[in-house]
């Protein structure tokens, strides 16, 4: 039985706009941090904490996924049904732009997903599948907008110069900033005096010209 508040509208609908606002968020979150790690602003150091961070952020916010799609099918008003939520193009209001949620749940599943099947599928692959992270953002963002009621007018458009910002920003910067590629040096070893390779490892760079050392 779905309880009403004082305004007559659904406890169900009410959590289906909240829960997927903090989705969106979470997703968000971790889109920026994912960015932000694949620049290298954060440093290397920490780099296994924030991948954990940036596991947590993408399941937490699938978890709000499943509530947001959950709620729905209990909305009384809505009537979206169970297929409407898990297949892209049923749903009877709004169809495109719900459409564009459903397949962001769906990629946001199978980017958490690889993260555990990372080593089977190879490095190279698992960066080319995290690429889908642009096309799931840009459809998060499509969704909400248009189909978010707490999202129009005004609203909507600073929702998205807020979300889309950072990213903008840390793509920019992933493409323009120079890559640190030196590594240290690795020690050379040094032939024992008398021998013949002595004489070409023993010298000192001066200017333009080579001086040799005694060995």
């Amino acid at each position: 039985m779905i309880v009403l508040t004082s305004t007559s509208v659904p406890t169900a609908w009410l959590i289906a706009r909240a829960a997927g606002l903090v989705a969106f968020a979470f997703l968000t979150a971790s889109v920026w941090l994912g960015l932000a790690m694949s620049t290298k602003l954060l440093g290397t150091r920490r780099m296994k904490s924030l991948l954990g961070w940036h596991q947590t952020l993408m399941w937490t916010g699938l978890s709000m996924v499943v509530l947001h799609g959950a709620a729905l099918v209990l909305d009384p008003v809505m009537k979206f049904g169970l297929q409407a939520v898990l297949v892209p193009g049923l749903a009877p209001w709004r169809t495109v732009w719900v459409a564009c949620g459903v397949v962001t749940g769906w990629l946001a599943l199978t980017l958490a997903i690889s993260f555990n099947v990372r080593r089977r599928i190879g490095q190279k692959r698992w960066r080319l599948l995290h690429y889908m992270s642009f096309a799931a953002f840009a459809l998060a963002v499509g969704h909400a907008i248009n189909v978010g009621t707490d999202l129009t007018g005004v609203r909507g458009l600073v929702f998205a110069a807020i979300a889309l910002g950072p990213v903008l920003w840390l793509v920019f910067a992933r493409i323009l900033l120079p890559r640190d590629v030196r590594k240290p040096a690795r020690a050379r070893s040094i032939p024992p005096p008398g021998t013949p390779e002595t004489a070409e490892v023993s010298t000192l760079t001066l200017d333009n010209g080579r001086l040799p050392v005694p060995a």
